[in-house]
């Protein structure tokens, strides 16, 4: 039998992302979702659930309340909190939590909390869930509030600017809820780069490195503006090493 995991969020982009995440560990199904903790409630007298993803502040009952419902039950499921407040974690475990997760979600850190749910509760198709842990293999976008599941050889670079990340694919500038330095990590072994603090860039859009004032270089990339990308004086290095010069 898969891990049976059920998601409560009153954002449906958030709920989305969860999903998509968990949707990429073999052994995992998401059974349903829902976005205030009387759907919840109804969901779980459905479902009956093995863990549960819990936002805090939710319109209604708020995840701590509901998790002191949700306690009383027969068999509870497991429950993590998936929260965009830190400070909240205190009142999380005196309700039993069993993990607190902070948004926007890395992927090995949710995969560390279904490992450790695994061992929990001795899941025999997650025992060795380690090694059964897939990879994204696509990086999840968005197009307002749509989630598009994207390659990371279609990413030309990223930047970022006014607190959000902007991804060029092809035409199109989608965004990212990941921090830069999450995204950096997760394209890293893509062939990513990180010429300046604000920018990612995949090498094989790199259409021209261009030398520039006092030894520096800038590169500009091959979608429809060249956009153009001053190197960081700390970056010229690796530059250099990346592109043998």
């Amino acid at each position: 039998m898969p891990l049976n995991v059920f998601i409560v969020d009153d954002e449906a982009p958030a709920r989305r992302e969860l999903r998509f995440l968990l949707e990429q560990i073999d052994g995992v199904q998401v059974v349903d979702e829902a976005a205030n903790g009387s759907e919840a409630l109804k969901g779980l007298k459905k479902h009956h659930p093995d863990l549960l993803f819990l936002d805090i502040q939710m319109p209604g009952l708020s995840g701590i309340e509901l998790a002191e419902v949700i306690r009383q039950l027969p068999n509870p499921p497991l429950l993590v909190f998936a929260t965009a407040y830190q400070e909240f974690a205190l009142p999380a475990f005196e309700v039993q939590a069993f993990d607190y997760l902070l948004k926007p979600f890395a992927p090995e850190r949710l995969q560390q909390t279904i490992q450790k749910v695994a061992k929990q509760l001795a899941v025999p198709e997650l025992g060795n869930v380690e090694a059964q842990v897939v990879k994204v293999s696509k990086i999840p976008l968005y197009r307002g509030e749509t989630i598009i599941p994207t390659a990371p050889d279609q990413i030309m670079f990223v930047c970022s600017e006014n607190g959000e990340n902007r991804v060029q694919v092809g035409l199109e500038s989608l965004r990212s809820r990941w921090t830069l330095q999450e995204l950096e990590r997760r394209l890293a072994p893509f062939g990513f780069f990180r010429p300046h603090r604000s920018w990612l860039v995949n090498c094989e859009h790199v259409c021209e490195v261009v030398p520039w004032f006092n030894g520096g270089y800038k590169l500009v990339m091959a979608d429809k503006d060249r956009t153009e990308i001053q190197v960081s004086r700390y970056q010229i290095k690796e530059l250099k090493q990346r592109f043998t010069l």
